[in-house]
Order: C-alpha cells, then structure tokens, then sequence
C-alpha cells in the first residue's frame, strides 16, 4: 500500500496563507517599531538642537548684560551712588541700555531695595515693578548676575527679563543692586523663528530653584514656580543634558522634552514638543502602510481562495480523467478479451474447414485433385497460423512476422514429407505488421515457400530457402530465395503465381520472379 506524505492542497495552501499574514504581522510591527524609534530620535535630536541653541542665545544675552552691570558698578565705585540722581546720570544709563538688545531701561537700587536713578524714558516707569525676590538673590549671590523673570501688567503687558547684580565699594560693602531690564521679545522672537508651523513647540528658561524666567508660549496666568523637587522639573536634575517625556504642567499634554543645565548661569533650558505631533507623521505612515498590508493580506487570501478553488476544480477533473481512463482500460481489456476470442473462433474454424479437407483428401484418388486440396490446406494453415499467433501472443492486431514466418516454414516443410530433411529454411524476418496487412501477406509468403518446396528440388535434390523480410524509411521488402534449379523459361500460369500477384496488389506493392542462381520472389509494399 502507497502512502501518500504530501499534504493536501487545501491544508496547505491554508499553511501558506497563515505563514504569510504571521511573517507579514511580525514583518509590519518590526517595521513600525523601527521606524518610531527613529522618528523619536530624530525629533530628540532636534529638540537637542533646540536646547543648544537657546543656551547660545542665553549666554550671549547674559554675557552683554554682565558687562554693562559691570560697567554701572565701575563707574558709582569711582563716584558713590547719585544721591540725589541728576540729569546727567540718566542720560549716561540711556546710553547704556542701547548697548543691550532690545534693552528696555536700567535701574539703580539703593541698599533698601528703593530706586535711586533710572535711565530716560520710559526707565522711570518701568524700575517700579514688583521685585520679588530678585534683589534678595542678587544679594546672597554677590559679584554674580543673576537672570529673573518679571511679569507686571500695571506697568506693561509684556513680560520683561531682569539681569541684576549687587554694587559693592572697593571695601566690600554693598550699597545697592543695578538692574537691566530686557524685552521678553528679544527671547519669544528667537523662538517663534525656530519653531516649525503647526508642531506645537514650547521653549522655557526657568532658574534651579524653580522660577521660570520666560517660556514660548507664554502661559495663562503668569510666570508660575515650578517645585524642583517634583517631576517635570526633577528630571533636570539626573544629568547636565538629557531628555524624557513627561505630562506638561502647563498644558496636561504629554510632551517630549529635552534640556540643558547652565550650573554657572544656574539655570534651565529647554525645548519641547508634543508627542502627538512627534508621532504625527509616524502615525500617518503606519496607518498607510497598515492599510496597505490589509490590502495585500487580503489580496493573498482572494488569491489563495482562487487558488484553492482551482485546484478543487482540477481535482474534479482529474478525478473524471482517471474515472473515464479506467473505464477506457475496462474496455480495451474486454476488446482484448473480445479479439482473442474472435481469433481463436476464427482459427478453430478454419481447423475444422481443414479437418474437413483432410478427410476428403483420404477418399480422393486422382492425382490432380489431391495436389490441389494439399495446396488448399495449406493456404487455409497460413491463413490460421496468423490468428493463431494473435492468440497465442495475446495481442490484438499487430502480428509478430519472425515467429509467424517461422512456424509457416515448420509447417510447409512438415506438410512436404518429401524434402524433409533435405531442404533447410531460413528466415529473417523482424517487424510486426496489423492484422489486415499480415494475411494476405502470409498467404503470398506461403505459395511463394510451396512452390519452391514442390518444384526448385526434384527428384531429393537438397538445398536452401530463405525468406528475408525487412523496411526502409518508405517500403517494406519481402524475398523468397531458393537455390534450386529455377523457374522453365515458360512457366505453367497455375493458381500460385496468380496468386502472389494479386496479393501483392491487395497490399499496394509489386512483385517479381525471377532467375538468380535459382527462383527469386521479390515483394515490395509501402510501410
């Protein structure tokens, strides 16, 4: 019994679909996870930039500011604070403020936190802002400038940068704070240019202890304190740059954040977008290729469902095919069956015929006659012997000439007891031929093989016949050959040489006798 190994069609072609959508699945989220971690750190990087660039700008502010505070604390050193202030003092602080971008006024302090001088201007106004605790830090960081923010509405709707610094004599002693006012401008412009459209950045500049100096945009109520000992601002603390996403306070939206801590400056940068708007082009992407993956996955089971029913179809098919070519075996083996019953009737028959034949021949007397029912006999034997070799070799059309043409040669030596013994036959004779093509072709065989025995050795002379059958591309060449005395220059037209003429017409060829060292009987018919 054969066991099939091979799964069905249907299992597996169901195998590869299920492979395919896993490898594709596993494929796609690879995918998508690779390409949102580049697109984080892209963006990373870019919110790093960002930071970078804010503390350049810081510094550069912070630095001018210093030199100019600087520059104020040099200039009372050598003359004590203006008490009382005079014209000429605030036209020198005028010209000090535009030396600072976007500078707004100058103030001086004495050492209880009052204003003694202001530059022209608008300075005047503007030095009454509420302090805070701006003056406090000045004085418990001296020799430093130290950055605050400031945010009065009484005074100007913008919020402005306080750069202040303590005013100490050569002694030591302080008596006063020196302060430059700076348009939160020179920091929201920087910031408006570098932010992408529609990417909802936020910038932010907020001392160590919390206080936010400015932030891009500018939240509703103010400049809040942050509590540094609570993330968002916690985070800050874990490494001088970094980054981390965090719920903004701001806005309760989670943003992606990087920062850089200025420790000299004693402040924090930072730069931040929101998550939903870093991920706005991975979504749009992943929902793309997610949509284009679907379609694929079901193009793949269409194809697979096309597939699977194809084959049903070609199994149906197939299936008939095998049905119908059994039932096609079926009845050539009955044919089968059919003709060698057919040939074993006809062979029976033409045995009882001769049987009959060769009962008569008993009673007859007269030379002549019995000659001719020899000769009948044996026409009717070489007629029989070709069914017989179907029968026998079980096949139903197509004779085998050597073994048909061996036994015709036993036969008509034995039936000429005269030359037996004496006249040797040989036959070469290869090929099959159909049944139709065979009988006359025997029957010509048989009288050419008769006469040769009755005629060429008269008298016991011995010798040799020899029938040779063979084909080219085109004809089929049949000889008879003897070595006995030969044909008389006229010879009697009885029935045999008749014969063999008209059966070489019944196959579509031609004969010919001849003299060659004895009787020559040459056939030619098309293959």
């Amino acid at each position: 019994m054969t066991v099939n190994l091979m799964p069905r069609p249907k299992i597996l072609l169901a195998g590869i679909a299920l492979l395919s959508l896993l490898g594709g699945g596993i494929g796609l989220l690879a995918s998508i996870w690779d390409d949102r971690e580049a697109t984080l750190e892209d963006w990373r990087l870019d919110l790093g930039v960002s930071a970078h660039l804010m503390e350049a700008h810081l510094r550069g502010a912070h630095s001018t500011a210093h030199a100019l505070l600087l520059q104020v604390e040099d200039h009372f050193n050598e003359r004590g604070l203006p008490r009382p202030p005079t014209e000429r003092h605030r036209h020198w602080l005028s010209d000090m403020v535009t030396a600072m971008p976007d500078g707004l006024a100058i103030c001086i302090l004495d050492e209880r936190g009052a204003v003694l001088v202001a530059s022209d201007g608008q300075g005047a106004t503007l030095c009454k802002h509420e302090r805070g605790d701006n003056t406090a830090l000045a004085r418990a960081k001296p020799g430093s400038t130290v950055i605050t923010g400031i945010l009065d509405e009484r005074l100007t709707p913008d919020h402005m940068l306080a750069f202040t610094r303590t005013l100490a004599m050569s002694t030591g002693q302080v008596v006063g704070t020196a302060e430059i006012l700076v348009s939160g401008l020179h920091f929201g412009e920087l910031y408006r240019t570098v932010q992408a459209a529609d990417l909802n950045n936020s910038y932010m500049i907020a001392r160590s202890d919390g206080v936010v100096v400015t932030r891009y945009p500018l939240p509703a109520g103010g400049l809040p304190r942050l509590d540094p000992s609570r993330p968002p601002f916690s985070e800050t603390a874990k490494a001088p740059a970094g980054w981390f996403r965090i719920t903004s306070s701001f806005d309760k939206v989670e943003r992606l954040i990087s920062y850089r801590r200025l420790a000299d400056l004693d402040v924090v940068v930072s730069a931040s977008m929101t998550t939903s708007m870093v991920f706005r082009d991975w979504t749009i992407r992943t929902q793309r290729n997610t949509s284009l993956f679907a379609g694929a996955m079901l193009l793949l089971l269409a194809l697979a469902a096309v597939t699977n029913e194809s084959l049903r179809h070609e199994g149906r098919l197939l299936r008939d095919m095998e049905q119908k070519a059994r039932e096609l075996t079926e009845a050539l083996e009955e044919k089968d069956v059919l003709f060698q019953e057919v040939h074993h009737r006809v062979k029976n028959n033409l045995q009882i015929i001769s049987s009959l034949l060769t009962m008569q021949l008993l009673h007859v007397n007269d030379e002549k006659a019995r000659e001719s029912l020899t000769d009948a006999l044996d026409r009717i034997a070489s007629m029989g012997l070709v069914h017989q070799t179907l029968y026998e070799r079980n096949v139903a059309a197509n004779v085998d000439l050597g073994v048909y043409f061996g036994r015709l040669a036993e036969t008509l030596v034995g039936s000429h007891v005269g030359t037996k013994g004496s006249v040797t036959v040989q036959v070469e004779v290869e090929g099959c031929l159909d049944l139709e093509r065979a009988v006359p072709l025997g029957m010509l065989a048989n009288e050419a093989m008769a006469n040769a025995l009755k005629h060429a050795f008269p008298e016991g002379r011995g010798g040799t016949v020899s029938i040779t059958l063979g084909r080219d591309e085109h004809q089929w060449h049949f000889t008879v050959r003897d070595d006995g005395i030969g044909m008389p220059d006229r010879p009697n037209q009885g029935i045999g040489l008749s014969l063999i003429k008209a059966l070489s017409r019944q196959l579509g060829g031609r004969s010919a006798i001849s003299n060659d060292g004895g009787t020559v009987v040459i056939v030619t018919f098309p293959a």
